[in-house]
């Protein structure tokens, strides 16, 4: 997680609950509450009357100017996602196992803002949304709860979606059921030709950092896994495994524009 030089707790809220949600977000994270008029942080975590924002800080000269960060299952490209993309048949469903009359369970490991996810719970599948980036975990979590109070979204998160905080790794480990599909969409490292150009995914890099147990994570998913793990990947990136010269070769790809699907199916899982 970043540092409290980058990073603090603001709220513009009139309400006190959420003034109070604010302080109390602030001792959680050991993340210093400050009034909006006096941050110098890079980064803002706001409190509003509406939703939890992260914002970038116009005071701060290294703060680059994006639109605030925030989670929204009912409005935005997410809301129309859900509305308008339901089909079995986009790669995302048919990559996880996705079937007329099945729907997996799938344990997401990298749950990040999750899009993927709600996406999986829409069109049927019970979700587990790990994320261990504490700021990223408080974006998830007041999104959920916004689309639990909405009646449109209020059943896909009540009944198919459960959120858990902390390292996938330990959460995975200590999963009492076995879960068909673990789903990983892991931070790949910076490149210039890399979707991290977008201001967005540099942010939450900048917050979270890279995921560099990616290959241990892999691991893992693959020993959990009752069915499959599958790993989102850009396009022409290397296995995730981190072998360079004996790789895991999945069982199969999904391939996309920009980016693909490593599908690893544990029942048929060899080495080249």
């Amino acid at each position: 997680m970043t540092t409290s030089s980058h990073l603090s707790i603001s709220s513009t809220a009139l309400s006190e609950t959420i003034l109070q949600k604010a302080l109390d977000a602030a001792k959680k994270f050991n993340i210093p509450y400050i009034k909006p008029d006096r941050c110098e942080t890079q980064y803002i975590l706001t409190f509003t009357d509406q939703r939890l924002e992260l914002r970038a800080n116009p005071a701060n000269k290294k703060s680059e100017t994006f639109a605030p960060i925030f989670v929204d299952f009912v409005q935005g490209s997410t809301g129309y996602r859900h509305q308008r993309n339901t089909t079995i048949k986009q790669p995302l469903a048919r990559a996880v196992g996705v079937k007329s009359g099945f729907r997996p369970d799938v344990f997401d490991a990298t749950a990040g803002l999750g899009i993927d996810g709600f996406v999986l719970a829409s069109l049927g599948c019970k979700v587990i949304l790990s994320e261990r980036s504490p700021i990223l975990h408080a974006l998830l979590e007041d999104g959920l709860e916004r689309a639990a109070n909405n009646e449109r979204t209020h059943e896909i998160v009540t009944r198919r979606i459960t959120l858990l905080s902390g390292n996938s790794i330990n959460n995975l480990k200590k999963m009492d059921n076995q879960i068909h599909t673990v789903y990983l969409d892991p931070m790949y490292p910076h490149s210039a030709k890399s979707a991290l150009n977008k201001k967005e995914m540099r942010v939450i890099r900048d917050l979270v950092g890279d995921d560099e147990d990616g290959p241990e994570l892999l691991k893992v998913a693959l020993e959990v896994a009752g069915n499959r793990v599958v790993v989102k990947r850009p396009k022409g990136a290397p296995r995730l495994d981190g072998s360079c010269e004996n790789p895991l070769e999945p069982s199969h790809e999904i391939q996309m524009k920009n980016s693909r699907f490593d599908v690893y199916l544990t029942a048929h899982l060899k080495r080249t």
